[in-house]
C-alpha cells in the first residue's frame, strides 16, 4: 500500500491531478521522443534541449487546452456533490466526449485527403482532425482508467496509482522507444550517406558530400530540455497567478463582476505579455539596425577607386552604404588582381564597377533608383559587356564569392548593382520584403529603357544574382509572371542561391512549371555535379539557375510546416538525397527541428570553403560560370577558387585585427578619462 500511495503521489506531482493533465502529460511526453528525431543539420546538446523543451510545453499546453473542451461538457452534463460515484460518472462522461470527439476528428481527416497545391487552410484542417482523433484517444483512455479508479473509491490501491500515473509511464516508454530506434538506425544512415572512396588514392574525391546527422548526447539534452520545459511551464503558471491576481482585484473593486473578471485578468495578462514582447522585438531591430549602419573599422575612409559608389566618381557619399555597402565597394577587384589570377595581361583587363546605395542614401525608393542609375552612368558600367542586378540580403550583404568570380571570368568587364532595403539579418528583415520587391522593380525598370537605347552590338548583358533574402526579393519581382518576367525585362540569365521557402514566384514555379516555364528554360539544382548530371541538351536551355541544397533549412522552413507535410518529407523513395529517412513528418515537432536548424545553417568559417546548408560558396565559381554561360578552363577555375578563399580570410583577418585595435584604443582612453590625463604623444 505504501508504494501504491508513493507511485500515486509521484504521478499526481507529474503528471497532474485531473484527467485533462494527465492526457497532456502523456502526450507531450511522448512527443519527446519525436524531438529527437533527425532534422536537416547536426544538433548539439543545447540545440536539442531547446527542441525538446520547445515541443513538451507546447504540446502539454494544447492538449490541455483541447482536453478543456471534454472536462466543460462533461461538468455540464454531470453534477459533482463530491462522491465517489459523481466523479466516476463525470470521468465516463468526459471518456465518452472524448470518443465523439475522436471520431470527428477522424471523419475530417478522412474528408480532407491531400492534393497537389493544395491551400494550407486545407491542410490545417486536416491536421487538426488527426490531431483532435489522436489527443482524442488518448485522453479516453487516461478518463477511462479516472473512472474506474473513481468507482472503487480509491480502495484499489494499484488501479489509483495505475491512474495517475500511466499515462506519463506510457508516454515515457514511447518517447524511448523512438529514441531508441533513432540511435540503432544511425550507423546504418552514416553508411548510406558515406561518399564512395577512390580505390587508388583512398579520397572521397567530395568535400561537400552530404553526411549523416549525427544524434545530440541523450542524457544532456534530456536534462537541459527538462529545464526549458520547466522555464515555460513557471512562465505560464506566472501568467496564471498575475491574471488571478488581476481577477481578485476586480471583484474587489466590483463584486458583481461574476465570471467577467477571470476573462478581463487572463485579458490583462495577454496584453502585458504582448507588450513585454513588443518591446524586446523591438529592442532588437533597434540594435540589429544600429550594427548594420556602424562601419567597420577596418574601413575609415571612403574608396579611392573610380569605378565604385562612394569614391572620388560616385554622386554617393560612402558612410550613407551602411556597413555591408561600404565592404562591398572596398571589396572590389582591381585589375591587377585579375591579371595575377587569370594570367591575362593587365593591359587586356578593365576596372571593374560596383554600384551601391544604402538606405540612408536617399530617403524613398525612386530616389534610390535614381541615385544609383546615376551613378552606373558616372562610373561607366554601360560600356561593360555584363551587368549584373544583385539582390543583398537583409543586412545589405552581396556574396563576395559570386561577384568576384563573376569579375574574374569577365576579365573586369562587368558591372555589379546593389540596392539595400534593410539593415538587420534576413530573419529580422522579412517585413522589409515588400520594399525589396519594389526597389527592384523600379531599379530594373530603369535599366531595361537604358539598355534599350543601348545599340544592340554594344548593349551589356543583363543578368541577376540573388541569395537567401536577396533571391526572395529579387524573385518575387517577377511574380505571377514566372519566367516570362525575367525575358520581360531582358535578364538573359539569374542564378538564385538558397531560395526561401516564402518565394512566392519560387513556389509558383514549382507547382505548375508548364504554365510559368514552357520552354524549360529554369532548373533547380542542389549542386554543381547535379547541373552537370543533365543532358547537354537540357543544360543548353537552362537560363535561370536555383541553387538550393537539400538540407538548407532556409529553403524548406514554412510556417505552413506546422500543419500540412511537405514534399521533402514525403515517401522516402522521392526525397532529396540530403533529407534522412529517418524523419518522418509530424506537424509540431518538424516545425520546431526546422526552426532550430535555421541556427546551424550560416556557421561559416572565412576561407573554409563547404557546400552545406545555407553555405553556397563552394559551389558557387563554379555556379556562376554555368548558370552566366562563362566558359572557363578547369586550371583557371582552380586558381579562381583558391584565390577566392585567400581573399575571403584576408579580409576577415583585416577586419578583426582593426576592430580589436578600435577596441583597445577605446580602452585606454576610457582608462585615461578615468586617471584625467592626455594620451601621450606618438
Amino acid at each position: 500500500m505504501d508504494a501504491s500511495k508513493a507511485l500515486r503521489g509521484l504521478g499526481a506531482l507529474v503528471a497532474g491531478s485531473d484527467p485533462a493533465e494527465r492526457t497532456a502529460a502523456l502526450v507531450s511526453t511522448a512527443a519527446t521522443g519525436a524531438s529527437f528525431m533527425p532534422g536537416l543539420l547536426a544538433r548539439d546538446g543545447r540545440d536539442q534541449a531547446v527542441a525538446t523543451g520547445l515541443v513538451a510545453a507546447t504540446e502539454y499546453g494544447l492538449v490541455v487546452t483541447s482536453q478543456s473542451v471534454s472536462v466543460a461538457i462533461a461538468r455540464h452534463l454531470v453534477g459533482d456533490d463530491g462522491s465517489a460515484s459523481a466523479r466516476a460518472r463525470r470521468f465516463a462522461v468526459q471518456a465518452g466526449a472524448g470518443l465523439v470527439l475522436a471520431a470527428a476528428g477522424a471523419l475530417v481527416e478522412k474528408a480532407v485527403p491531400p492534393r497537389h497545391g493544395e491551400r494550407v487552410r486545407r491542410a490545417a484542417v486536416r491536421t487538426l482532425g488527426r490531431r483532435t482523433f489522436r489527443v482524442g484517444l488518448s485522453g479516453v483512455a487516461v478518463s477511462a482508467l479516472a473512472s474506474a479508479d473513481a468507482r472503487t473509491d480509491g480502495r484499489h490501491g494499484g488501479l489509483r496509482a495505475l491512474s495517475a500515473s500511466a499515462g506519463l509511464v506510457a508516454g515515457t516508454a514511447l518517447a524511448a522507444t523512438q529514441i531508441r530506434r533513432f540511435r540503432a538506425d544511425d550507423e546504418h544512415e552514416a553508411a548510406r550517406l558515406a561518399p564512395a572512396t577512390d580505390p587508388l588514392t583512398g579520397s572521397t574525391g567530395d568535400d561537400t558530400a552530404p553526411a549523416t546527422v549525427p544524434l545530440p548526447p541523450l542524457a544532456r539534452s534530456l536534462a537541459l530540455g527538462a529545464a526549458v520545459n520547466v522555464g515555460l511551464q513557471s512562465f505560464a503558471a506566472l501568467e496564471g497567478l498575475f491574471a488571478r491576481s488581476v481577477s481578485a482585484g476586480v471583484r474587489r473593486v466590483a463584486p458583481g463582476a461574476g465570471r467577467t473578471a477571470g476573462a478581463v485578468g487572463h485579458a490583462v495578462a495577454l496584453g502585458a505579455t504582448v507588450a513585454g514582447a513588443y518591446a524586446a522585438v523591438e529592442y532588437a531591430l533597434r540594435t540589429a539596425e544600429a550594427g548594420g549602419a556602424a562601419i567597420d573599422a577596418a574601413y575609415t575612409s571612403p574608396p579611392t577607386g573610380a569605378n565604385v559608389s562612394g569614391g572620388p566618381a560616385s554622386s554617393i557619399e560612402w558612410p550613407s552604404l551602411s556597413r555591408e555597402g561600404v565592404r562591398f565597394v572596398n571589396m572590389a577587384l582591381t585589375s591587377k588582381d585579375i591579371a595575377e589570377v587569370t594570367g591575362v595581361p593587365q593591359d587586356r583587363v578593365r576596372e571593374p564597377v560596383r554600384a551601391f546605395a544604402g538606405l540612408a542614401s536617399a530617403p524613398t525608393v525612386d530616389a534610390r533608383v535614381d541615385l544609383v542609375m546615376r551613378d552606373l552612368e558616372q562610373l561607366g558600367a554601360f560600356e561593360r559587356s555584363v551587368i549584373c542586378v544583385a539582390s543583398p540580403t537583409g543586412t545589405g550583404y552581396v556574396n563576395y564569392v559570386a561577384v568576384e568570380t563573376l569579375e574574374y571570368l569577365t576579365r573586369g568587364d562587368c558591372a555589379t548593382v546593389a540596392l539595400q532595403y534593410s539593415l538587420r539579418p534576413s530573419f529580422l528583415s522579412l517585413d522589409r520584403v515588400a520594399m525589396g520587391r519594389e526597389q527592384n522593380r523600379a531599379l530594373l525598370h530603369a535599366l531595361t529603357w537604358r539598355l534599350r537605347g543601348i545599340p544592340e552590338d554594344r548593349r551589356p548583358r543583363l543578368v541577376g544574382f540573388g541569395e537567401s533574402l536577396g533571391a526572395h526579393t529579387l524573385q518575387d519581382a517577377f511574380l505571377h509572371e514566372g519566367v516570362r518576367g525575367l525575358q520581360r525585362v531582358g535578364m538573359d540569365r539569374a542564378l538564385f542561391v538558397g531560395t526561401p521557402a516564402g518565394s512566392a514566384w519560387a513556389r509558383q514555379w514549382r507547382l505548375d512549371p508548364e504554365h510559368d516555364d514552357p520552354d524549360g528554360q529554369a532548373v533547380e539544382v542542389a549542386s554543381w555535379e547535379q547541373w552537370r548530371a543533365q543532358d547537354d541538351e537540357r543544360r543548353a536551355a537552362q537560363r535561370y539557375v536555383l541553387l538550393s541544397h537539400d538540407e538548407d533549412p532556409i529553403t524548406k522552413f514554412d510556417v505552413a510546416l506546422a500543419v500540412q507535410q511537405p514534399s521533402w518529407l514525403g515517401p522516402v523513395d522521392e526525397r532529396p538525397d540530403g533529407v534522412s529517412r529517418r524523419s518522418h513528418w509530424y506537424p509540431l515537432v518538424s516545425f520546431v527541428l526546422t526552426l532550430v536548424d535555421l541556427k546551424n545553417a550560416t556557421a561559416s568559417v572565412p576561407g573554409v570553403f563547404v557546400a552545406r546548408g545555407h553555405d553556397y560558396r563552394a559551389d558557387l565559381a563554379r555556379m556562376v560560370a554555368a548558370a552566366y554561360g562563362l566558359d572557363v578552363a578547369d586550371d583557371e577555375l582552380e586558381r579562381i577558387e583558391h584565390a577566392l578563399r585567400t581573399r575571403e580570410a584576408a579580409w576577415a583577418e583585416r577586419r578583426l585585427v582593426a576592430e580589436q585595435l578600435h577596441r583597445a584604443r577605446e580602452a585606454v582612453q576610457r582608462q585615461l578619462d578615468g586617471w584625467g590625463t592626455a594620451p601621450a604623444a606618438p
